[in-house]
């Protein structure tokens, strides 16, 4: 790992401008040169020779392949047909180890998408390995952090973490927080100057450490290969008997050199090597992990070698830490649940404004699909979700058929224990979220949203309408 040097000591002619501005052309051309840039060379997992040189160069293969060898000097190819065992178990590992390979060269956690940087002034979309250190990141809901960075300003600004920590809850970000290279941001806005970039950040460490090659324990591939040490032992000695016994058989040493049947005995000893390691049972351990490591392919699973099925296969017990290290951490819309007789008109067109509200959160966004036909809708004022407040709202001037105050977001936040029907609703959604769904409750309040309403727990009074 190669160490930045920091930009403030005396000896580095690189300065730094004023948060507001960002940096000047000036000062990116010097921060690039002295290589202060958010690029990192990319490491392959394992190259194709290492895979095939690691799945090669076993002791079964040792064994087999000299024995093979020896038969196709003799010119005996017809007795040598058990070196396809060999060449079997070899093309399994290699295919399976290679597929694994190609998956890990794919892995990054960091998108292509242009990072939004402040230069000289103006806001401008640079590629992601143009980001240089103290680069001032302009950040939005929907981008992702490209490189680690200090927050300098913001308005209700909240990142997920998920994809980097697991915590499935937007995490808060104030002046002087730290936010990590791909991290995304969920809600509200702000500006964080680069402090780690390159193979120095979060992101680029992950990345490397998930990447990492390391041998599976298997006790099956253990057992082998003890066994095939103790053959390995008694191979000298057997093949010396076995030899000479042909050799005796032949009339003799002299006589079987003279005469030529000294091949015939050569073969013997060959065939009685191959008698004692175990081909089908090496062989069939291969394909019951290749056919396995298939099977969890097919479920997105990656199986760097083939023995880590064995070792997924003695797991008695499987411990999870949160939703956000294994999924995607997206949501996808299930379905509405009306809470009254009489639907409020318009909710449909409301629930597909939130859905596209360029401040939505991730929940709000799975709306978007569903409900397409809320974005001719021109709101009058709105309230950001956030996470302390757990809801949020848009209000419509009474012009539009949808006029009045909609609120969406936990329901046991927006709903009032005190309004009548709201336990049953709030009931409801309870049950809903115990099978594993994510809850929320879409409310109307006819008028504008008090003045004061953001600043609270929550907007009184409310109206509810729907939960979904």
């Amino acid at each position: 790992m190669t160490q930045q040097p920091a930009l403030n000591h005396p000896g580095a002619e690189v300065g730094r401008s004023p948060a507001g501005s960002g940096l000047s052309n000036a000062e990116v051309l010097a921060r690039t040169e002295a290589g202060l840039v958010n690029t990192v060379s990319e490491a392959p997992s394992r190259t194709l020779g290492q895979i095939f040189r690691a799945n090669l160069l076993t002791l079964f293969n040792v064994i087999v392949g000299c024995s093979f060898g020896l038969l196709l000097l003799l010119g005996q190819w017809k007795d040598a047909l058990f070196g396809l065992a060999a060449a079997g178990n070899i093309l399994i590992g290699v295919v399976q180890e290679y597929r694994a390979k190609k998956s890990l060269d794919r892995l990054a956690i960091l998108d292509a998408s242009p990072a939004r940087v402040v230069r000289d002034g103006t806001a401008q979309d640079v590629d992601l390995q143009d980001v240089v250190r103290d680069d001032v990141l302009v950040l939005r809901v929907g981008d992702q952090v490209p490189a680690d960075a200090s927050i300098i300003d913001g308005e209700g600004l909240e990142l997920d973490e998920s994809l980097l920590t697991g915590e499935s809850h937007p995490v808060s970000k104030g002046p002087g927080s730290e936010v990590l290279s791909g991290s995304s941001v969920v809600a509200g806005n702000g500006r964080a100057r680069v402090v780690r970039v390159g193979a120095d950040s979060f992101a680029s460490k992950l990345t490397a450490e998930a990447k990492r090659f390391s041998m599976v324990n298997s006790e099956i591939r253990n057992s082998l290969n003890r066994i095939l040490r103790w053959i390995t032992w008694l191979l000298p000695p057997v093949m010396i008997l076995v030899i000479n016994g042909q050799m005796q058989a032949s009339g003799g040493w002299e006589q079987a050199i003279t005469t030529g049947s000294w091949r015939t005995a050569s073969v013997g000893a060959v065939a009685s090597v191959i008698a004692m390691i175990p081909l089908g049972l090496v062989l069939l351990s291969s394909v019951a992990f290749a056919v396995g490591g298939l099977r969890l392919a097919r479920q997105e699973v990656l199986i760097q070698e083939l023995a880590a099925v064995e070792g997924l296969a003695r797991v008695d017990v499987f411990c999870l830490d949160k939703t956000g290290t294994l999924t995607e951490g997206k949501l996808v819309f299930d379905g509405v649940h009306e809470a009254g007789p009489s639907p409020q008109p318009g909710w449909r067109e409301v629930l597909g404004w939130f859905g596209t509200d360029p401040q939505a959160n991730a929940t709000a966004r799975c709306l978007a699909d569903a409900f397409p036909s809320g974005t001719s809708l021109r709101p009058s004022s709105t309230v950001p979700f956030s996470s302390a407040r757990k809801w949020s709202a848009v209000s419509f001037g009474s012009d539009q058929f949808v006029g009045g105050t909609w609120v969406l977001g936990a329901p046991e936040i927006v709903l009032r224990e005190d309004t009548p029907g709201t336990a049953r609703i709030v009931g409801a959604a309870g049950r809903l979220a115990s099978t594993g769904l994510r809850t929320m409750a879409l409310t109307y309040l006819p008028g504008p949203l008090p003045a004061r309403a953001a600043a609270e727990d929550q907007p009184r009074p409310i109206v509810p309408r729907y939960a979904c």
